[in-house]
């Protein structure tokens, strides 16, 4: 039996751009190629595809314009676009994950790195219908046959149950009619006062419950579980005497999420957080620093020679480099500090926390970076080959008060350019009369 390829559709005016890539991939992917944004409109209408590339810089109707059309159309919308351009900042990013855009690849284009784009771009949609239909099961299940059904009755402290809710639980039939406490000391302590308020609302306000937390089964694990239930009698006087509802098992959903979230915000290869999450995490730590009146710092790591490395020994060395550099600084700074990866080899690391004067602040930031430095210096064992590489860093603080994520990244990114244009294998703090360098001892 034969399994569909993808489909496809690449939308560039000079469509002989992507015809190498498209001969690279045909294997696992079948392309489509339109030269113009129009035309990939119409071959999108007629023949939808799982995915589409995306040019940018387009005659006429460019790619965010074209990117526009795709989401307002309710049979495109949920299509995934991947943007090709050679441009490569900020700006330019953001303009295209507004319009909708998923993911850039930039010019000069790399085979592997587009093709492992596009299987987790694929992967994340697919997860994301599964979810979707996942849910839609779940619901005409509920429709014809239910889910845990418990009936309370609030004065006697009883609470009645279906079978299935006995099943879900791995529990006997004896816990069909029950005291309150068996059902309630089963809930995760993480998630008791969460469910007590939910049902002190329902109480005194609106008749209906919801709420989701974790419930221990009989074989003393945790399951997943949405629960659901109605005040369906009052006293004269409007006290609860009696609610009916239902528990589901959510435990595959929450898995999905889980998956999903990871897909998003975490780089696949060294699981670090990516730009995306980075981006987060430094607005987070700007507040912070602003509230708290402490410095920040945040270093721009690219590896020196890298490329050559990928040439010489091919990108698997590449990759095995990347992982080790990952490792280490995770394990060189604390565990309130971030390191991400943006993409390459290109590296973020942000200190959050430091001191409330910038000198002090200036002096613990370029320490942590001369760790650093002479962490990454040590020889990397890929395989069977013992590999030397350096790193060249480039240090900014920041205080919260007139910072923007923007700026920031491109003041770190200017001080790692004046490590590169000073010799490499050095830091380099931005804003100095003169840059001051860190070089590792003995080197």
């Amino acid at each position: 039996m034969t399994v569909a390829r993808p489909k496809i559709l690449a939308i560039d005016d000079t469509p002989e751009n992507l015809v190498l890539l498209a001969t690279a991939l045909e294997k696992e992917f079948d392309f489509q190629l339109a030269a113009s944004g129009a035309a990939g409109l119409a071959l999108a209408a007629s023949s939808p595809p799982d995915l589409i590339l995306l040019d940018i810089m387009m005659p006429q109707m460019d790619g965010y314009e074209t990117c526009r059309r795709l989401k307002a159309d309710p049979l495109l919308a949920d299509i995934p676009v991947i943007f090709i351009t050679a441009l490569s900042d900020v700006e330019s990013e953001v303009s295209g994950l507004k319009v909708g855009g998923a993911d850039f690849i930039t010019k000069p284009i790399r085979v592997e790195l587009v093709r492992q784009r596009m299987r987790n771009i694929l992967k994340l949609t697919q997860l994301s219908q599964d979810l979707k239909r996942s849910e839609e099961r779940l619901s005409l299940v509920m429709e014809v046959t239910g889910d845990g059904i418990w009936d309370w009755h609030v004065e006697s402290g009883r609470v009645i149950h279906n079978s299935m809710w006995c099943r879900m639980l791995g529990l006997s039939m004896a816990y069909l009619d029950h005291p309150l406490e068996n059902y309630s000391e089963r809930i995760h302590p993480d998630f008791v006062e969460g469910v007590r308020a939910a049902l002190d609302a329902c109480f005194v306000g609106v008749d209906y419950y919801t709420c989701e937390y974790q419930i221990r089964h009989a074989d003393g694990h945790y399951i997943w579980v949405s629960d659901h239930g109605k005040v369906v009698q009052r006293d004269a006087e409007g006290r609860p005497l009696r609610l009916v509802g239902s528990i589901r098992n959510i435990d595959e959903r929450k898995r999905y999420e889980a998956e999903i979230h990871h897909l998003a915000f975490y780089d696949t290869l060294t699981d670090l957080p990516n730009r995306r999450l980075m981006t987060d995490r430094l607005q987070q730590s700007l507040f912070k620093s602003q509230r708290n009146k402490q410095q920040g710092a945040l270093m721009f790591i690219d590896m020196d020679r890298f490329k050559e490395l990928n040439d010489t020994f091919g990108h698997a060395m590449g990759d095995l480099l990347l992982q080790e550099v990952a490792r280490r600084l995770s394990a060189g700074v604390r565990q309130q500090d971030t390191v991400a990866r943006l993409g390459g080899d290109e590296f973020i690391v942000l200190l959050e926390g430091l001191a409330v004067t910038p000198s002090q602040a200036l002096e613990d930031a370029v320490n942590v970076g001369r760790k650093l430095l002479l962490s990454l210096n040590q020889t990397y064992q890929l395989g069977a080959l013992n590999y030397a590489s350096t790193p060249s860093i480039g240090l900014t603080l920041f205080s919260g008060d007139g910072d923007n994520v923007d700026e920031i990244l491109k003041r770190a990114d200017t001080a790692m350019y004046q490590s590169k244009a000073a010799g490499r294998n050095r830091l380099s703090v931005f804003g100095a009369d003169s840059p001051v360098t860190a070089e590792p001892v003995g080197k």
